[in-house]
């Protein structure tokens, strides 16, 4: 955008001589609204952010309990437990697939179906009371988490913000074109460093308001995407 805007500033004023439009005090309002925005983009999505870093470790916590629990009950009847391990493991690559893109929304559902079903097969099975209502709880805790990944996902923070966003800094990357410096030198310098500065900030918020975004990029994700190593334990755990 930077880059843009400075051969854009160069035709126009060295060129086509387009000069003595507008000064960079006059700027100033506009600069004002576009940093209010940002700031306050910003600051919501990083809210959401700092919430959404808690979630993948509760989804590995979640898997790997679904298993522990579900072993204990088994062992405790003096029963065979590993099926219930290699049941959990398969449903715990559909969740972490299901974040990096390999899975879809209805694989995840038919994964929490399957999870229910487990539940059921284990009272079948005479596990202990005790044991089912801690796999009620982890199980509904487990699909709570991801429900709210899945909305995370799937909204933006205030969309009309967005707009505003967008429109102010289209606006100043305009009169950045156009404005008049003292100098030279500043004419420049001011114009190329608060076009990267702007232009860096919009995509920011943009990036940091998905943070569960690791399908995106053919699967490459993004750096302001959170650390969803927890779940990748967890399904290695399972596969022991």
């Amino acid at each position: 955008m930077a880059i843009v805007v400075l051969v854009a500033r160069y035709v126009v004023q060295d060129v086509f001589e387009v000069k003595d439009i507008i000064t960079f005090g006059e700027v100033g309002a506009v600069i004002t609204g576009a940093t209010l925005i940002i700031g306050f983009m910003l600051a919501g999505v990083i809210a959401d952010y700092k919430e959404a870093e808690k979630l993948p470790a509760v989804v590995g916590n979640a898997l790997g309990g679904l298993a522990g629990l579900a072993e204990a009950g088994l062992t405790v009847k003096d029963k065979e437990s590993s099926h219930v391990r290699a049941r959990v493991y398969r449903n715990a690559q559909v969740v972490h697939g299901w974040f990096v893109g390999k899975s879809s929304d209805e694989d995840l559902r038919r994964a929490d179906a399957d999870i229910s079903q487990m539940i059921i097969d284990l009272e079948r099975e005479g596990v202990g009371s005790h044991y089912l209502s801690r796999l009620l709880l982890v199980h509904g805790e487990l699909k709570a988490t991801l429900g709210r990944i899945s909305v995370i996902r799937g909204t933006s923070f205030i969309q009309s913000g967005y707009v505003l966003m967008t429109f102010l800094v289209a606006i100043l990357m305009a009169l950045l074109v156009v404005v008049e410096f003292p100098s030279t030198a500043m004419s420049w310098i001011a114009p190329a460093a608060l076009g990267v500065a702007y232009s860096y900030l919009l995509l920011l918020v943009k990036d940091v308001d998905n943070p569960f975004g690791h399908a995106e990029n053919n699967g490459d994700g993004s750096g302001a995407d959170v650390d969803i190593s927890p779940i990748e334990r967890a399904v290695a755990f399972l596969a022991q």
